[in-house]
């Protein structure tokens, strides 16, 4: 149930409730005014209002799942093509809309990266360290109470892929701070075999997104070493 919700702010949930109660109640009305034979076009004047209520939010729900389709798909494009700008300012614009919705690790993960590849790297390292205390937030929510010897396998294996996620997280905050560095011009050669490695042991979703922001990161760090020498 949370799930359903997650994206939803505060009053947009409150308006989806308030929407279903009041759905029923002009229900349960129409059936009394059935019975008493009433007049109904009065009644059948207030329904649109719950409709309204319960429609905004799901609508909200269905653009923000259409917005992570579509981050997922402009990341993919720019690993591509890492010359297109349609699809970076494209990025940069549904990465900001996104980042006010996240709220779930994996979402707030999911900015995170669409913010590597744009090259910002400080709001990577903020997003990352929000998506980890997020992710031990639900960790030990979901942890059992119960003795260790009686914890199934199935929790094990929960346990150990949110140890994954934070782990890779990690690697996500540790290359931000690297490419940082580079950005700055603090960095020196030992942070570029630093960025090497810490982009391989990541495991990308996308194969070619290695090389992309490899050669992205190190180009970045030439063209401020060039500027800086003038």
């Amino acid at each position: 149930m949370n799930k359903i919700f997650d994206n939803l702010y505060l009053y947009e949930i409150v308006l989806l409730f308030l929407g279903v109660f009041l759905f029923m109640l002009l229900c349960a009305g129409l059936v009394y005014f059935i019975i008493k034979k009433d007049d109904l076009k009065k009644l059948l004047l207030f329904f649109p209002i719950p409709i309204i209520m319960i429609a905004y939010p799901s609508i909200q729900e269905i653009q923000i799942e259409k917005d992570k389709f579509a981050l997922k798909k402009f990341s993919d494009k720019i690993i591509e093509n890492p010359n297109d700008t349609e699809a970076q300012k494209e990025l940069a614009e549904i990465s900001n809309k996104l980042e006010k919705r996240a709220t779930s690790a994996k979402d707030i993960q999911a900015v995170s990266f669409a913010n590597l590849l744009l090259g910002n790297s400080e709001k990577v390292i903020d997003l990352a360290n929000k998506a980890i205390e997020k992710q031990e937030e639900n960790k030990k929510q979901e942890t059992p109470t119960v003795d260790n010897s009686s914890v199934d396998s199935d929790n094990s294996k929960i346990e150990e892929g949110q140890l994954t996620d934070v782990k890779v997280l990690k690697n996500i905050k540790e290359l931000a701070e690297t490419q940082k560095n580079l950005q700055s011009n603090k960095g020196t050669i030992t942070d570029t075999a630093k960025l090497k490695e810490q982009i391989s042991k990541i495991p990308w979703q996308n194969p070619k997104t290695k090389s992309y922001l490899s050669k992205k990161i190190l180009k970045q760090h030439k063209t401020v070493d060039t500027i800086k020498s003038k």
